[in-house]
């Protein structure tokens, strides 16, 4: 039998289609994998992958967390998830407002009409696209809410951010390759969605001078401390990079999770049908599909000072990429984790990251989950999928389906 090389390119389509399998063997065979071509090392195992995101000393956010986006520079757009503490606590705290108990739990009764208002128009159909025609639309919808937007700019986020993160095959973020991380890639981030962004100094003025129960009035009426402990506000450049965080990482990501949740589901009817009896059992599920197929299953990092990792010492300025996506297929933590099963009791797993970095709009995600199921559920008891027919998002960071025929 031929033994084919062993070989991890986050850039290849055919290898993102078979992530699962690549991980396997760099697990079992090259536990830190080393790539020449694009200079990076890669972390696969449960237990490392976990030790690395809760070494923030170490393993640095300061210099982007994306591969393409890396370099010796630290990352200018102010960022939480791009910066170190003492920064990224400061700016974490402030965000953290909007996403307390209190403010998500406020958002059930929103998302349940939005679900609705999207589900309801394909009752009756014999087919339709999961992701494109809901699950694409529905985080949104439900992030321009939590931020304090009108309706109207759902379509023009959900076009930008595709546009934006898409990975043209052999190349980064953004359609043009980059070892490292040029200027216009942060231009495009930041100017994605121009519509939405447009918006911004508007809606601030109005939350300056009328306060609501949003995100954009915590921003707009913040008073950031400076070093000679004056105050001031955020400009609207810092606004509109909080927003771009936002509404990007909490639109795509979990547009990747109902996507995969609509393919489990179809390649395992008879849980299906148990979540459909109960849905009490559907919050398990949700974990089960984040363990299964985390859609943000890659965290890079930018090694701060020299660390040794399986008897290979890693210089300070190295490049590491932590595969959170093959922890949570790790049979050294999990028992037959390439059986997906929704009454499998999980202690912890990776799909929202571990530390400091945590995934903040983690609850958020998890209620969004909840909620589409049980409505997809109650309206659509059987579907079928025919994976030739589904369409791959193809990034370095978020892994996922564009678009899922359903056939009902």
């Amino acid at each position: 039998m031929t033994v084919t090389e062993l070989r991890y390119d986050p850039y290849d389509y055919d290898i993102d289609a078979e992530a699962q399998a690549v991980w396997r063997r760099l697990r079992d065979e090259a536990p830190l994998y080393r790539n020449d071509e694009y200079d990076f090392w890669a972390v696969s195992r449960y237990d490392d992958v976990l030790a690395g995101l809760l070494d923030i000393d170490t393993f640095r956010s300061g210099h982007g967390t994306v591969l393409e986006m890396m370099s010796a520079d630290p990352f200018p757009m102010p960022m939480f998830i791009f910066r170190d503490p003492p920064d990224h606590t400061l700016m974490r705290k402030l965000v953290s407002r909007a996403f307390t108990p209190r403010a998500i739990g406020g958002l059930e009764e929103r998302i349940e009409a939005i679900c609705a208002s999207l589900l309801d128009p394909l009752d009756g159909a014999s087919t339709f696209d999961y992701v494109d025609q809901f699950g694409a639309l529905l985080p949104p919808t439900v992030i321009l809410a939590l931020l304090g937007f009108p309706e109207g700019f759902e379509d023009d986020l959900r076009d930008s951010m595709d546009a934006g993160l898409h990975l043209e095959e052999g190349q980064g973020v953004g359609s043009a390759a980059r070892a490292s991380r040029p200027d216009d890639v942060i231009d495009a981030s930041g100017n994605l969605g121009a519509a939405v962004f447009s918006q911004v100094p508007e809606i601030c003025e109005q939350r300056r001078a009328t306060p609501e129960d949003d995100l954009l009035t915590v921003l707009a009426t913040h008073e950031l401390e400076q070093p000679d402990g004056s105050t001031r506000p955020l400009t609207i450049e810092e606004i509109n990079a909080y927003v771009a965080l936002i509404a990007g990482a909490g639109a795509e990501t979990v547009a990747r999770m109902l996507g995969w949740a609509a393919v489990l589901l179809a390649r395992h009817p008879e849980q299906r049908a148990e979540l459909r009896a109960d849905h009490s059992l559907i919050p398990d599920a949700i974990e089960e599909i984040l363990r299964y197929e985390a859609p943000s299953p890659v965290q890079g990092r930018w090694v701060g000072r020299e660390v040794e990792i399986h008897g290979t010492t890693l210089p300070p300025g190295s490049r590491v990429l932590f595969l959170n996506g093959s922890g949570d297929r790790d049979e050294r933590h999990f028992d037959d984790p390439d059986r997906f099963d929704i009454h499998r009791r999980i202690d912890r797993h990776l799909a929202f990251g571990y530390g400091a970095h945590f995934c903040i709009g983690s609850a958020l995600a998890r209620l969004e989950g909840r909620i589409a199921l049980e409505q997809t559920l109650a309206r659509f008891g059987d579907w079928h999928v025919d994976e030739s027919e589904v369409d791959w998002v193809h990034t370095s960071t978020v892994r996922g389906y564009h678009h899922v025929p359903v056939h009902l």
